[in-house]
């Protein structure tokens, strides 16, 4: 009794998974849910790396929750907690990470939150999904569902046979087709469709795990990055200028400003943005002043300014000639914003000045104050493998997933028909003999008792199988008015079971001699 509630418990845990495999297959096809295996120590201590995590798609988002979004142009999927921003612009950042995400991704562009975390399930994923443990499962369930179910419809095929023989011979034992063949339609519908979903889900193993998940694809991005540059320096009311303030590309005179204001306007990819300074002498000195910090930024468009100190530049050219006796001027400015972005190379755009002691000026004039770059760049990206045909979309990862939940339903199928056929067989007292002793049973027709022979009763058949194995015999059996007999013959002696003695007087041994001797045992 407690093993049968065992196996019930454990059909129900296999029914619950195999619906939850099923749903989550469901979602991810649709494009509602995504699942997840953690990688890295960002989200330490609520994530660990290997951790199984479920994202489903939600209408709106808020601060404290986490969340996953795709990095533009990857394939790669971050799992971080939101903790700030709103519809049009989420911050995210690690628990574990000192810095927040340089992308900022809206409501729209994020995958889904976490609805579902399972610890370590990423590597339990991983094993279950094996092409061994999957070839294994596809193997036991081909042959353990389809023997169980040849072994216990047999019996009721040869029952259905045994007024149709001739002779004494024993019944050949049929096929799997023929033990199919006496299915009820129910169960033979049933078979049919767990045959066919075992060869979906087999077909699944193989084209999930003949190749990698990623495959290199080749990729033409087009930059189309942009900045324009301008400058402004208050000179104060002078002669020099027609009003208070200079600006690009007119040159700004030392003896009326010290600092100027650098203005950039950035047109593409987003992504994240550092300014900075080299500064340079005819001599070979050269050094690197920042300017900014890292800012990310979203959208095409960003907007900044920086300021640079002129006098500050010429102390340390000064600085630098003292010591190195090289030429201190000019000076010169090379103002570079580098652009970095996850579509593409770093976009890296420089603003040229040149500082002597009289001015600042700009070579080349207005033509040098906006780079742009449309080339295409060729690049090689990871993209994920796609199986089946080109409209499903289905990538290798979530093939593997989806394989594993129909092998899984497979085996629940392939398990609930041998139970209903096991329902279906008779269950009394000759048909538990029969499943119990078969290899001792050989079926034969009705017999009448030799001349002579004594023939013994027997009170139980676990006695004569006893008999039947201390001479080394077989118990042949046959059945006859609902009465079922079976024997075993020594030398001189016939034992006798039957399963209805009160019917017993239709049973062909019951034409015996008077010689008979029956004897309760």
């Amino acid at each position: 009794m407690q093993n049968r509630l065992l196996r019930r418990l454990g059909m129900c845990l296999l029914a619950a998974v195999a619906v939850l495999l099923t749903v989550v297959g469901a979602a991810v096809l649709a494009g509602q849910a995504a699942v997840v295996s953690t990688d890295g120590v960002s989200m330490n201590p609520f994530y660990y790396d290997g951790d199984l995590v479920v994202i489903v798609r939600a209408p709106s988002y808020s601060v404290g929750q986490i969340a996953a979004y795709r990095l533009p142009g990857s394939n790669e999927v971050v799992l971080h907690r939101i903790i700030g921003g709103d519809q049009d612009s989420f911050v995210l950042k690690g628990d574990n990470s000192q810095s927040i995400d340089t992308v900022m991704p809206s409501a729209k562009d994020l995958i889904g939150r976490e609805r579902l975390h399972i610890p370590q399930g990423g590597v339990w994923l991983d094993r279950l999904t094996s092409p061994l443990t999957l070839s294994l499962m596809t193997f036991t369930l081909l042959v353990s569902g389809g023997g169980a179910i040849t072994r216990r419809r047999r019996r009721r095929r040869q029952n259905r046979q045994r007024r149709a023989e001739m002779s004494r011979h024993t019944v050949t034992r049929t096929g799997f087709s023929a033990a199919l063949g006496a299915l009820s339609p129910m169960l033979r519908v049933g078979t049919a469709l767990t045959l066919v979903l075992t060869v979906i889900a087999s077909t699944l193993v193989v084209l999930a795990w003949t190749g990698p998940l990623n495959q290199a694809a080749s990729a033409e991005s087009v930059s189309g990055a942009r900045m324009e540059f301008s400058y402004t320096a208050e000179v104060g009311d002078s002669p020099a200028y027609d009003g208070t303030v200079a600006e690009s590309p007119d040159p700004v005179f030392r003896s009326l400003a010290d600092t100027i204001e650098v203005h950039f306007a950035y047109q593409g990819a987003q992504g994240s943005i550092t300014v900075s300074a080299e500064l340079s002498t005819p001599g070979g000195w050269r050094t690197t002043v920042p300017l900014s910090p890292s800012t990310s930024f979203t959208g095409n468009q960003y907007q900044g300014t920086v300021e640079l100190d002129l006098a500050t530049f010429e102390e340390k050219a000064r600085a630098a000639s003292a010591v190195t006796g090289l030429p201190e001027s000019p000076i010169g400015i090379t103002l570079t914003p580098r652009v970095q972005t996850a579509t593409g190379p770093d976009f890296e755009p420089a603003l040229t000045l040149e500082l002597a002691p009289l001015q600042l000026s700009v070579p080349g004039a207005a033509d040098a104050l906006t780079v742009t770059t449309d080339a295409s760049v060729g690049q090689t990206i990871p993209v994920p493998r796609t199986v089946g045909p080109e409209n499903w979309n289905l990538t290798a990862a979530n093939a593997r997933i989806m394989s594993a939940g129909l092998l899984l339903l497979a085996f629940l199928a392939a398990t609930t028909l041998v139970l209903l056929a096991r329902r279906n067989t008779p269950v009394d007292e000759g048909a538990a003999i029969r499943r119990r002793y078969a290899a001792l049973l050989v079926r034969v027709h009705p017999m009448p008792a030799p001349q002579g022979r004594p023939v013994i009763d027997v009170t139980t058949f676990a006695t004569l199988a006893k008999l039947a194995e201390r001479y080394g015999l077989l118990v042949l059996h046959w059945d006859r008015s609902d009465v079922e007999t079976f024997v075993v013959q020594d030398e001189n002696t016939t034992y006798r079971y039957r399963t209805n003695p009160e019917t017993s007087s239709t049973d062909a041994l019951a034409v015996a001699t008077e010689n008979d001797t029956r004897i309760n045992i």
